[in-house]
Parts: C-alpha cells; sequence; structure tokens
C-alpha cells in the first residue's frame, strides 16, 4: 500500500473519534497526568490536524505520542472503536523521520542492531539463565530437530528477575516429554521494541532470520512465554509453525494427561491480564482455566479484567522513555491488586512482573509477584 493511501486509511480511522471523552476514565496515561494532550482523544486530535495540515510535527507531540503504553484500553470503551494506537504507531515513525523521538531510544536500536538483543550483551549469553539450574543437559536444551521451539525473548533471557520464567519453563517441559529446543544465541529479538519505538522497518533482518531457524528445526509449534513476542509474531511473521503462548500450550499439556496436579495448600490468588496477551491476542480463558485445574488455589478477579483489565505501565517502551510516568501506573496497578485480599497475583508476563513487582520492591510493598509458569511447576506431581 502506497504512503499516501495508508494516510487517507488512517485519517479515516482517528476522524471517527467525537472527542466524546469516554477514553478519559481508562487512559493509565491520562490517570497519571491528568493532561489533554495525554489523553487518547487529545492524541488522536494531533494526528488529525497534522494531515489535515493545521498543525506541525513539535516536541510537544513527540511527549504526546511516546507516552502511551499500547494497551489499547481506549479502544474497548470507544462506541466507535477508533484504534487511537495505529496513529500513534503512525506518529511515532513520522516523528523517527524527524528525529524528533526520544533519544534513548537510540540505544536499544543500536543494541538490537550489533547484538540482535535489547541488553547490547553477547547473543551467546540467551541461555545464561541456566547458570543457576540443576541438572542441566549437555545439550543445555538445544537440539538440531524438534517439534516444538521455546522462543525465549530478550527480557526473560537477559533480565535476572525474570530467569525464572525460562527455568520453570523448561522443567516443564522436561517433566511432561516435550520434544522441543531452544535456538540460543541463534534466537534473535522479535523486533516488537523497534515498532513501538516507530522503527518497524529495521525489524525486517530480525524477522527474516527468525523465520529461517524456525524452518530449520522444522518445529510445528513456537512457544512464547513473552506475550509481545507471541504477538508480534503472530501480527509479522510468515511460518507454518503455530504459535502458541505458554498458556495455551500448558493448557493443551494438561488436556492430553501430560500434566497433572498435586494436592496444594488452600490461599486466594488473583490474575492480571497482560495487554498484549489479553487484550491485544485476545488470549483470557487458557491461564484462568490452568489455575483453575490446581487444587487449593481460588481464584477471585480483579475489579478490571480481561477486555478491561488496567495496564501494569511497562508497554510500549514507557518503562524505557519516562521510568516514572511507567511507575505511576504500576502504583495504580498494585492498588487494585490490593483490595482484592489475594495473596498472591499471578501473570503470564516478565514484563508485567517486572514493572509490578519492581515497584512493589523500591516502595517497599509487600506484595506476591509470580509468573504462571512458577505455579504450575510447583502444583505438578513428581
Amino acid at each position: 500500500m502506497k504512503k499516501e493511501e495508508l494516510k487517507a486509511q488512517l485519517y479515516d480511522e482517528i476522524a471517527k473519534c467525537n472527542r466524546c471523552g469516554f477514553c478519559l476514565a481508562v487512559c493509565p496515561v491520562y490517570a497519571a497526568v491528568g493532561k489533554e494532550w495525554a489523553t487518547p482523544r487529545g492524541k488522536n486530535a494531533l494526528i488529525r490536524a497534522i494531515i489535515e495540515g493545521k498543525i506541525d510535527w513539535t516536541p510537544e507531540i513527540e511527549e504526546s505520542l511516546y507516552r502511551c503504553t499500547g494497551c489499547r484500553l481506549c479502544t474497548q470503551t470507544c462506541f466507535p472503536a477508533v484504534e487511537t494506537n495505529q496513529g500513534v504507531l503512525a506518529g511515532r515513525e513520522c516523528l523517527v523521520e524527524k528525529r524528533l523521538y526520544p533519544q534513548v531510544i537510540d540505544r536499544v536500536v543500536e543494541a538490537i542492531e550489533n547484538n540482535f538483543n535489547i541488553s547490547n550483551e553477547p547473543n551467546i549469553n540467551r541461555t545464561m539463565w541456566m547458570e543457576t539450574m540443576e541438572g542441566v543437559p549437555e545439550n543445555r536444551f538445544q537440539k538440531e530437530k524438534a517439534e516444538v521451539i521455546y522462543f525465549t525473548g530478550c527480557v526473560a533471557s537477559f533480565y535476572p528477575m525474570a530467569h525464572k520464567i525460562p527455568q520453570n519453563l523448561v522443567r516443564i517441559f522436561h517433566r511432561a516429554h516435550v520434544d522441543f529446543t531452544l535456538l540460543g544465541g541463534e534466537e534473535w529479538c522479535c523486533g516488537f521494541p523497534l515498532i513501538q519505538a516507530g522503527m518497524k522497518e529495521k525489524m525486517k533482518t530480525l524477522k527474516e532470520h527468525n523465520e529461517k531457524m524456525v524452518q530449520k528445526v522444522g518445529a510445528k509449534t513456537i512457544v512464547f512465554a513473552c506475550p509481545s513476542c507471541y504477538h508480534t509474531w503472530r501480527e509479522m511473521y510468515q511460518t507454518d509453525a503455530e504459535p502458541l503462548h505458554s498458556t495455551q500450550f500448558i493448557e493443551r499439556l494438561i488436556a492430553e494427561g501430560k500434566i497433572i496436579f498435586q494436592d496444594g495448600r488452600e490461599r486466594i490468588v488473583t490474575y492480571h491480564d497482560p495487554c498484549d496477551l489479553g487484550r491485544n491476542s485476545k488470549v483470557f480463558d487458557p491461564p484462568r482455566n490452568i489455575l483453575k485445574k490446581i487444587p487449593g488455589v481460588k481464584l477471585v478477579e480483579l475489579e478490571n479484567n480481561r477486555q478491561l483489565s488496567m495496564c501494569c505501565g511497562g508497554g510500549g517502551d514507557l518503562e524505557m522513555i519516562d521510568p516514572d510516568l511507567s511507575s505511576a501506573i504500576a502504583k495504580r496497578k498494585i492498588e487494585e491488586i490490593q483490595k482484592t485480599g489475594a495473596e498472591e497475583v499471578v501473570t503470564a508476563c516478565q514484563q508485567c512482573i517486572r514493572t509490578i513487582s519492581g515497584y512493589a520492591r523500591k516502595n517497599k510493598i509487600k506484595l506476591k509477584v509470580r509468573d504462571i509458569t512458577e505455579v504450575v511447576l510447583e502444583a505438578m506431581s513428581a
């Protein structure tokens, strides 16, 4: 599609915004900032005015368009269902062309271009999370051919706070006799951070490489514990292998009798729907079905759940661009969690765990935050 056609299509979408203001009640950025430029309708008005030639790009517009988590909760509560996120991402691409974007983004782009990950570490270190594990096989869970590929993702690979997730998942796979492999140093960033930065064209090399690796392994299924990786593969990649989030795959293993749970202690838990898994990928039931199968677990829902789940503040590259704003959003999420009276909050996203538990730790808030893989492994029969 030509640039002018894309521009016209985008204009038609944001022109549906009638400025009613229903989005103000749910936008996590507006709740924290309280300014009109932070609202979805404010962002739509800015993009529309630019397309109509009424205003030009300015640093103030950069502040507005890069203060968005991409949660798309605004669309869920909008009568004409305006896809504000389309305008935000298109606007970011234009800001990149004019070099009016947050320069901190350049560090991530450089890291991905040099080392194919967001941490700028040698990519061979993607399996360093195994160093604290016992019983790691000689092949480090890497085989030339396998039925399943576990695509670990940058955050779980390089951030110690999230290392438990791949550790848990490979143990679950091993116990359930899943024929799986890791790509190790041949796994490259999925490209999600580049899309959110407004630099979608830079992910072409990453995409082609990852698709080639899947074809080489001959896998029928790719499993992602990272919702953003999963969403990116579903939307942007072309492969014969079936992409599944770990909760979908674990639910399947339970149904096949490959995972059996033992009796556990009685406890109340609540579940946080990650934006890219729930609202953006429509995966709501698998994590809940898993938790309901675990003996002793009583699931209580958050006031805002499923399609209306409140963002944790970690999406849309916001934690990197404006960490204070990200923390303010996380604070509201934690307050909602505390109202449930649950002993722990379970989620299915490493970024949500980093954002929520990171804020709780820094502010000395007693809150148990767990990934669903940890809960599953703990409850499995030996």
